[in-house]
């Protein structure tokens, strides 16, 4: 049978507490055992049920429990005596991580098995001269004997910052403090017990534990303590001590009363609800010469409103990059559309739809309608459309396809044999794109866009496992309302694709088919177009209109209707 074994060291740890004078020992006030009643706790290898009548004698208490049931043995290892309480709190630990509970009655204690049970004790440490954690992170029981901070004050202080499932008591007439959770954790409280309790000047203290709600404990304690340290050098006396926990996403903090205050307004400030954005996305291609067609049609907004096409960019010419924005500019403003649509056919183009699109003259009044329109038109290919929810100011990525082989390396073995090493690269759309939002409603977006592919013409040449890719890939920064849509084009590629046709079997034979078949070579410019709009999320209530509208489309879809567009008047 598995052996475990309770190991008790014993540890003293200092603790600061408000009502005492400094240098008072707090631990003095509290009523010491005598030498009689400390009582040695080291068993090898011994049984539950005899661990149970040691108890017994030892407590003078009355228990009930079933032989049958109560199987086990353990291990306890104690190099120092220690007090009746202490003892007793270390076989409820032994019975808790063997799955019983002890349960207290007039007539006896039973002791029963607790379904329920979650299984904390484990090793016990108990060190007055060093603290022994364990290096592995597991469940521990631990003692702190504190000097000056009352145990029972502090476990109200404490619990808090600990795991959901721990254990933590305060025994007065030690003044120590008996807790279960994970060794980390142990550590940490370990630490903070060690820097709080000290003698501390007669002005009260305050000592709080505040749990965070929206924003990471661990850089929320770094902003205060950054925060702190710069507006005044702290005394030795007014130090304030500043420790977050990530458990349980909180922070303790002592500090003077007058600092407290200053504290919980900038964590009240810091601490609210962070907007988020849906990000809504369509990746289309399309050949240049529908290209040029949307291109008018994205045109043809600019005289409507305030939210018409904006355009930005470069193209090509005598082997220079030349701005395309002004060209496209100029044409506006001479109403020639078609001068304006030839800039807009190469080179990296950028446009701002508005918070409605048109397109072939309707105009659609969401990303999802204009999308559904596009996927009827012919030589459109809707790659994808992602949708994301993220934060402000936090980075969300999507990556649509698949992760295909590559070799990377051939050998042969000792007897000759080929031996292939191979790498995954992923193939398909990939979007990264981190909004960030001033307080106008203005979404600044910084987006990564990349669509991979595999070469057929140059994979037939490389072979199936060294597949040749194209990758067409844009980044870049804009700035858009509220729910407007922008639009990034101007991704051109080459695609070539091969046909053959001729009389069926005359046409397979050696050498004279040719004569009853052709074949033939394709060569396709394709544009890519990334459509994105930002939608801001103030209020978490939002999400469920988000949410209910989403389901809408997807209904709509499935059903096959098709969301149409208002005719332009």
């Amino acid at each position: 049978m598995k052996r475990i074994y309770i190991l008790i060291l014993i540890v003293s740890i200092s603790v600061l507490i408000p009502s005492i004078c400094p240098g008072q020992d707090r631990s003095l006030d509290k009523a010491q055992p005598k030498k009689s009643e400390m009582i040695q706790m080291n068993f090898d290898n011994i049984e539950l049920r005899d661990l149970i009548r040691f108890i017994s004698t030892v407590m003078g208490k009355n228990f009930i429990f079933d032989e049958n049931v109560i199987k086990g043995k353990v291990t306890i290892l104690a190099p120092q005596t220690l007090a009746k309480d202490e003892v007793y709190k270390v076989f409820e630990a032994v019975m808790s991580y063997f799955g019983f509970a002890i349960v207290e009655t007039k007539e006896a204690t039973k002791i029963v098995r607790a379904t329920d049970a979650k299984g904390l004790a484990l090793e016990v440490i108990e060190n007055r001269q060093k603290p022994v954690v364990p290096l592995e992170d597991k469940p521990v029981t631990y003692i702190f004997h504190l000097q000056y901070l009352d145990a029972q004050a502090m476990v109200g202080i404490l619990r808090p910052l600990m795991s959901k499932d721990a254990y933590l008591v305060g025994v007065p007439s030690t003044n120590s403090l008996i807790m279960v959770d994970n060794a980390s954790n142990i550590q940490r409280l370990n630490e903070i017990i060690a820097t709080l309790d000290q003698p501390t000047p007669r002005r009260l203290e305050t000592i709080k534990v505040f749990n965070i709600q929206h924003t990471n404990a661990a850089d929320l304690a770094k902003t205060l303590q950054a925060l702190l340290a710069a507006k005044k050098p702290a005394t030795p006396k007014e130090q304030i001590f500043i420790s977050s926990y990530t458990s349980t996403n909180s922070i303790l903090i002592s500090a003077p009363p007058e600092d407290m205050k200053e504290i919980e307004r900038i964590i009240a400030d810091i601490d609210t609800f962070r907007p988020q954005v849906l990000v809504e996305a369509a990746i289309v291609e399309v050949s240049t010469t529908k290209g040029l067609e949307l291109g008018v049609e994205w045109l043809g907004g600019v005289r409507s409103g305030t939210d018409g096409l904006a355009v930005g960019g470069f193209v090509q010419q005598g082997g220079s990059l030349v701005p395309v924005g002004s060209g496209v500019a100029q044409a506006i403003k001479d109403g020639d559309p078609s001068k304006a649509a030839a800039n807009l056919k190469t080179g990296l183009n950028i446009g701002v739809l508005g918070k409605s699109i048109k397109f072939m003259g309707k105009e659609y009044p969401s990303l999802a309608a204009f999308v559904r329109a596009l996927s009827t038109v012919e030589n459109v290919n809707i790659l994808s459309t992602p949708q994301i929810l993220t934060l402000n100011n936090e980075e969300a990525e999507i990556i649509v396809g698949e992760n295909r082989p590559y070799e990377t390396s051939q050998r042969l073995d000792a007897a000759g044999n080929p031996i292939y090493s191979y790498d995954y690269r992923d193939v398909g759309v990939k979007l990264k794109v981190k909004p960030t939002i001033n307080k106008d409603g203005f979404v600044y977006l910084n987006i990564y866009q990349e669509v991979t592919k595999v070469s057929q013409a140059a994979t037939e040449a490389t072979g199936a496992t060294r597949p040749t890719t194209l990758k067409r890939s844009t980044k870049t920064t804009v700035g858009v309302k509220d729910s407007q849509t922008i639009v990034i084009s101007g991704l051109i590629s080459d695609d070539t694709t091969g046909t053959s046709q001729g009389i069926p079997l005359l046409s397979s034979i050696p050498v004279l088919g040719y004569l009853f078949g052709s074949k033939q070579k394709i060569n396709e410019k394709k544009n890519l177009l990334v459509f994105i709009t930002p939608k801001i999320v103030y209020l978490p209530e939002q999400m469920d209109e988000i949410t209910k509208k989403k389901k809408e489309d997807q209904e709509n879809l499935i059903k096959g209707k098709t969301i149409r567009g208002k005719e332009d008047s």
